[in-house]
């Protein structure tokens, strides 16, 4: 039995190496579900990229889970709660 996905994801990226180096405080990493606080609205967005801006913070790149959001980005300030992406399973 295959379990469907709740996101599309592309193939690309679903053939890379899951293992991906965190180097925010919260440890967050692409591939990563976070809840974000972002103006008193709190929302679910999938972590698609991480950049460190010149004031050394980091910007998140998100792909919010509800399609009524419009918000790209977000400060790690602005992350509530983190769910890790899972690692592989050995067989």
């Amino acid at each position: 039995m295959v379990q469907p996905r709740l996101i599309e994801i592309d193939e690309e990226d679903a053939g890379r190496e899951s293992r991906v180096e965190r180097t925010t405080s919260k440890a967050i990493g692409p591939g990563d579900i976070v809840e974000v606080d972002k103006k008193g609205r709190r929302f679910h967005a999938l972590v698609t990229a991480l950049e460190q801006v010149a004031s050394g913070r980091f910007e998140l790149a998100l792909r919010p889970l509800d399609s009524r959001i419009s918000y790209r980005t977000a400060t790690v300030r602005e992350v509530v709660a983190v769910w890790r992406k899972a690692k592989p399973r050995q067989a």
